[in-house]
């Protein structure tokens, strides 16, 4: 079983731990409720140092990026974190990922933990049959770094103020207050990087700081002494569920393709790239439901217009902020657009959902 740099933290802190994609890992600490509405009312922290790093750089790196992705990576501005597939032949997903950018030619994919050793393979095998792979390097770095994600409105000041200690000489803050949504700034660190963003898997404003693992552990204790609420994946999964978003092996797999998932910007068809064929292949279409009702839909559920089967859960919760259920599900491409609600079987019990926009909240 793998554990993160700060697994001991965890436990001093009374973590709930379990086996995720083969990572010891805090799925709550004080509850997942607490944990959830602690976020969307202030701030929280995750440890998601199982995240992978899988590094790609030398010349020509950007343009085999572009082939291997599903959006076109090279010529974006260089500050932008970018978010796309990295799919197989017939467009299955083998994963999704954010592309940040390093310097010229230098790129980091972040990638999910349960994924890393998989797709560090399977880009080295598309690199084999790459025409112009002369200068580029695949190296997968995730051991070298820890990853925090500080989330909730306001949670700047604690952020600056738990990591401008540990690096003086680097002016974090003016380049940090200044970074906009979907941006990331990198600080060079001898032969690693500091790297934060301002993404966000959960709906809320936030930022994500990648950083040496040495320094991991003074940053954590940094943050718990700005009185910064630690959160587990129990939250972490119905935040992004609540937010709408996508989780591989759920919203996309190998059997599910970006354009099924309603995630077709994050495509480009109108170029070449592996996985371009997934534009024949959408006889799904995901959809995504609320109930009335206190029911918890789970994965897996079958959904029902009237007794006909037209689909299953993929990703479904209770809601901690509505107070609701809430659930993704994969349905048949040719359900009619003036359906407004479907039924998911729960114990035997057919319960009502409505069709609905996302994000939930």
């Amino acid at each position: 079983m793998n554990r993160t740099v700060l697994y001991d933290e965890h436990l001093a802190l009374n973590a709930k731990m379990v086996d995720f994609a083969g990572w010891e890992m805090p799925v709550q600490y004080t509850g997942i409720k607490d944990e959830t509405l602690a976020v969307r009312e202030a701030q929280g922290m995750f440890d998601v140092s199982h995240m992978g790093e899988i590094r790609v750089s030398g010349s020509g790196s950007g343009k085999f990026l572009d082939y291997v992705l599903s959006r076109k990576i090279s010529h974006r501005n260089p500050e932008l974190t970018n978010y796309a597939f990295l799919c197989y032949a017939d467009g299955g997903v083998v994963d999704d990922l954010m592309v940040y950018q390093l310097g010229t030619e230098d790129y980091w994919l972040v990638v999910n933990a349960a994924n890393t050793d998989k797709d560090f393979a399977y880009l080295q095998e598309l690199l084999t049959k790459y025409d112009r792979k002369n200068e580029i390097s695949i190296i997968n770095e995730t051991a070298n770094y820890g990853l925090i994600a500080i989330q909730g409105t306001g949670s700047l000041t604690p952020t600056l103020k738990a990591l401008s200690p540990i690096y003086p000489d680097l002016n974090i803050s003016k380049r940090v207050e200044d970074l906009k949504r979907f941006r990331q700034v990198s600080f060079s660190l001898d032969d690693k990087h500091l790297v934060v963003s301002r993404t966000g898997y959960t709906g809320e404003d936030g930022y994500e700081v990648y950083l040496p693992v040495a320094d991991t552990i003074k940053f954590w204790q940094n943050l718990l002494k700005e009185n910064i609420r630690p959160c587990g994946l129990g939250a972490r999964d119905a935040l992004r569920l609540e937010a709408g978003l996508p989780l591989y092996g759920h919203e996309l797999s190998s059997e599910i393709n970006p354009l099924e998932a309603g995630l077709d910007k994050f495509v480009e068809l109108e170029r070449d790239f592996v996985g371009k064929a997934m534009a024949n292949k959408q006889h799904r279409k995901l959809i995504a439901l609320i109930s009335e009702d206190k029911s918890i839909p789970r994965d897996g559920y079958p959904v029902f217009i009237q007794d006909q089967e037209i689909g299953f859960v993929t990703s479904g919760s209770f809601s901690p902020t509505l107070n609701k259920g809430i659930a993704f599900a994969l349905v048949t491409a040719d359900l009619a657009e003036d359906i407004t609600e479907v039924e998911i079987a729960i114990r035997r019990k057919k319960h009502t959902y409505k069709i609905t926009s996302t994000p939930f909240v």
